[in-house]
C-alpha cells in the first residue's frame, strides 16, 4: 500500500485568506500534516511561510491585539503592500500606468522575514503560481519549475492583482496574480506526488434567499464580491471535477468556508475568518473520515476526535 502523502492547496482572497490558517489548525489537531504546499496569491503567502515550518501560532500571533502578542513574527497589513514607484517604474511611463501601486515593497518585506528565500533550500516542496501577462500562461515557481527565482519574488508575482498592482518584472518577464489563469493549481500537487489533496478555497458564494436582504441591495461592493466568488468557485469546481477523473487514485477534499460579508481588506476580522475556516475544515474532514479516507492514516485517538465532530 502506498504511503499517504498530503498536499495543501490554497486559493487567494487577500485578507479573507486568513481562513487558510483555520484550515491548517484543523489539520494539525487531527494529525494531518501536509508535505506539499501549493498556493496562489494569499494562499502563496500561507504556503511560503507555513511550508517553511514557521509555527502556526506565530502566524496567528500577527493578527492578535498588540498587548496579546507573544511572538516576533511576520505582521502583514495594508502598509506592507502599498509601495511607491521604483526607480525603474518611474522611467517607464507605460509600466507606471499599468497599476496603482508597486508590489516591490511587499517583496522586500518577504525577503527580510522568510527563513529561506530559495526554493532549493526548503525541506518541504512549496509551489507558487503566477501568470505571464504577455503569454497569458500560468507559470509555476518551485522545485522543478523556475526554482531559481527567489521565493519573495514568486510570492509577490502571485499576489500582483491586476489594476491594483503593476505587473512585477522577474528576469525580463512581467507577472500578475496567479488566479487570473486558475483559482487553484491542484494538478501541481498531484504531479509532486500527493495522493490526498486538501483544498482550501475561500470563494464560496453567499446564499441570500430573503428578498429583503438580497445581495443586490448591499451596494456595488457586495454584488462585486458575490460575482467574483461565483466566477472563481465555478472555475475551481470544474477544475476539481476534471482532476478527479484524470487522477482517480487521488483523494481531493474541498474545504470552502462561508465567510459571509467579510471584506477582502478587513484584516481586523481575523478571528471570525480563522474560526470559520477551522470549523468548516473539521466538518469536511469528518465527512472524509466517514468515507474511510483516513482509516490507514490517522491514529485511533484522532479518529475518535473526528467522530465527535460528525
Amino acid at each position: 500500500m502506498d504511503r499517504v502523502k498530503i498536499a495543501f492547496v490554497a486559493s487567494g482572497g487577500a485578507a479573507r485568506g486568513l481562513a487558510h490558517l483555520g484550515v491548517l489548525r484543523a489539520c494539525e489537531e487531527l494529525g494531518l500534516l501536509p508535505e506539499i504546499f501549493v498556493g496562489t496569491s494569499a494562499g502563496a503567502i500561507v504556503g511560503a511561510m507555513y511550508g517553511q515550518d514557521i509555527p502556526l501560532d506565530v502566524l496567528l500571533d500577527g493578527y492578535r491585539l498588540p498587548w496579546r502578542r507573544r511572538h516576533q513574527g511576520p505582521r502583514l497589513h495594508l502598509g506592507t503592500f502599498a509601495g511607491a514607484p521604483t526607480r525603474r517604474e518611474l522611467f517607464d511611463p507605460g509600466h507606471l500606468l499599468s497599476g496603482l501601486l508597486s508590489i516591490r515593497k511587499f517583496e522586500r518585506y518577504l525577503r527580510m522575514h522568510l527563513p529561506f528565500n530559495s526554493f532549493r533550500r526548503l525541506a518541504k516542496p512549496v509551489f507558487v503560481t503566477a501568470v505571464d501577462v504577455d503569454t497569458a500562461e500560468r507559470v509555476v515557481f518551485g522545485p522543478g519549475h523556475n526554482e531559481d527565482t527567489p521565493i519573495s519574488e514568486a510570492v509577490a508575482a502571485s499576489c500582483c492583482v491586476p489594476g491594483l498592482f503593476r505587473p512585477i518584472r522577474i528576469g525580463g518577464r512581467y507577472y500578475v496574480d496567479g488566479e487570473v489563469a486558475r483559482t487553484l493549481s491542484a494538478d501541481v500537487a498531484v504531479d509532486a506526488g500527493a495522493n490526498v489533496v486538501i483544498i482550501s478555497n475561500i470563494y464560496r458564494p453567499q446564499r441570500a434567499l430573503d428578498e429583503k436582504r438580497s445581495i443586490a441591495r448591499r451596494g456595488a461592493g457586495g454584488v462585486l464580491r458575490q460575482s467574483l466568488s461565483i466566477l472563481l468557485t465555478e472555475k475551481e469546481r470544474r477544475g476539481v471535477e476534471l482532476l478527479t477523473r484524470r487522477f482517480p487514485h487521488v483523494t481531493f477534499i474541498d474545504i470552502a468556508p462561508d465567510l459571509g460579508r467579510y471584506s477582502y481588506v478587513n484584516r481586523f476580522a481575523a478571528r471570525p475568518l480563522i474560526v470559520r475556516g477551522y470549523s468548516t475544515a473539521l466538518r469536511a474532514l469528518a465527512a472524509a473520515k466517514e468515507r474511510g479516507t483516513f482509516d490507514r492514516l490517522l491514529p485511533p485517538d484522532s479518529l475518535r476526535g473526528l467522530r465527535s465532530v460528525s
